[in-house]
């Protein structure tokens, strides 16, 4: 099928819906009909656009990663010294700290993919970008613990959103690169 804008905005409506049910119900809660609904859209469409419900919901999750890592892309694009690497690993814990539906997908994003391979391939790609822009200043193994730090962070968020402040988090931050 060709894309045009107009199917490309239902794609993308169907996608953004899957989140939202994904949200509220959890991936096994993902139905055809459920994400319709959310999208205002005919149950056929998709099916139409999606050969099965792991295919909705892996493309949603791409979709996600795509969405959440573009709101800290750039700080990492422009860090040139530590400095420049603890504001982009804030900008990391900040992409989710004002949703708790985002939130609430990265870890149902991280649950899915330790049963299956397809979502695992998303995480670990995800992962794998992230470090990499660490790793342009730092080891790798500075990488993964800044990594491990962030994604900490980002669990107790989602049980207690207001736990720590930007300012805690650049000295947890500046204390790992320090010891790099």
């Amino acid at each position: 099928m060709r894309e045009n804008p107009r199917t490309g905005a239902t794609r993308t409506a169907l996608l953004n819906a899957a989140l939202d049910v994904a949200a509220e119900n959890g991936v096994k809660g993902v139905t055809h009909r459920r994400v319709a609904t959310a999208a205002g859209l005919s149950l056929g469409l998709t099916s139409y656009y999606f050969s099965s419900l792991d295919d909705l919901m892996l493309e949603a999750f791409r979709l996600f990663v795509a969405t959440t890592s573009s709101r800290y892309e750039e700080h990492f694009g422009a860090a040139r010294d530590r400095d420049g690497v603890v504001e982009a690993a804030v900008a990391v814990v900040n992409a989710l700290k004002d949703s708790q539906r985002d939130r609430t997908l990265l870890y149902e994003l991280y649950a899915q993919s330790v049963r299956d391979p397809a979502y695992r391939d998303i995480v670990t790609r995800w992962s794998r970008a992230a470090r990499a822009e660490v790793e342009k200043l730092y080891s790798p193994r500075t990488a993964r613990f800044l990594e491990a730090a962030w994604e900490g962070i980002n669990a107790q968020m989602i049980y207690d959103p207001t736990s720590r402040s930007d300012d805690d988090h650049r000295e947890l931050f500046r204390m790992i690169l320090a010891r790099s």
